[in-house]
């Protein structure tokens, strides 16, 4: 299948053991007070539509190299504060890619990772942008990017089939908001649950506020495609790139 791109049988085992169910009663967590529900639902966050910004793309026609992405990633943000490791970067795909997410100044929203999960404390009002990086000197990739359920392109219920922006070796892309039209989006900003794009689009719903998603695929690009014949060194062909080159052998320089 070709893509049009823009430049993201369980077995239940149950242990009946006596004293496997005496500990788990015993250690059971407690019921959420309500205190704690109000605390959580008065830090939600969504994402505005915001104003318009110019960013401008083209369409491509590209493939992916196969139907499931290589790297999925769910980043969650609130106006809590959060304990745990603190991060700038977000590593996925191995480490190929790394997300960032902006203020408008450029800096970069600190990001916790607590029990395996990532959280990014937002506030009301100011503006945010998600940045891509590709660290891969050779491999493309399309990154389907979700806020808050939405899809950031079309507006619409996030899905894998979905396309997305490309990502070429080196490339840094970042999005600056929900796409409108080829030449402008709609700016990211931090907002209450009420005001967010998902709590007043048809197409979203105010339970998937406060989520970011990113799907990686790997596409099959052939402007940076090249052949190669490199496993392992000795290499008979190192240098595998596009471009021909022309003129002589030129004689060696020797150190002494």
């Amino acid at each position: 299948m070709t893509f049009s791109q823009i430049l993201f049988r369980p077995f239940i085992v149950f242990l009946m053991f006596l004293g496997s169910l005496l500990l788990n009663a015993c250690s059971a967590p407690g019921p959420i007070s309500s205190a704690e529900n109000v605390r959580a639902e008065s830090t939600r966050l969504g994402t505005q539509w915001g104003e318009g910004l110019d960013s401008r793309v083209t369409t491509v026609h590209l493939k992916r190299a196969g139907n499931q992405p290589l790297a999925m990633n769910v980043l969650r943000y609130s106006a809590a504060s959060h304990e745990g490791e603190r991060l700038r970067e977000l590593a996925i795909a191995n480490g190929r890619v790394g997300i960032r997410v902006l203020r408008e100044n450029g800096a970069a929203w600190p990001i916790y990772r607590t029990d395996g999960a990532e959280h990014l404390q937002g506030k009301s009002g100011e503006r945010y942008s998600l940045e891509y990086r590709n660290y891969s000197k050779t491999k493309t990739y399309e990154i389907v990017a979700t806020v808050d359920g939405l899809d950031v392109l079309n507006g619409q219920p996030g899905s894998i089939r979905n396309r997305g922006y490309v990502l070429r070796p080196g490339d840094v892309v970042r999005i600056k908001g929900f796409r409108k039209s080829r030449d402008e989006v709609a700016a990211f900003r931090f907002a209450s649950v009420a005001d967010s794009y998902a709590a007043n689009s048809a197409a979203g719903s105010p339970t998937n506020v406060g989520v970011i998603g990113t799907a990686v695929f790997e596409l099959i690009d052939p402007v940076v495609a090249t052949i190669s014949s490199c496993g392992q060194s000795p290499c008979a062909f190192p240098d595998d790139g596009n471009k021909s080159r022309q003129g002589y052998a030129k004689p060696p320089i020797y150190s002494n």
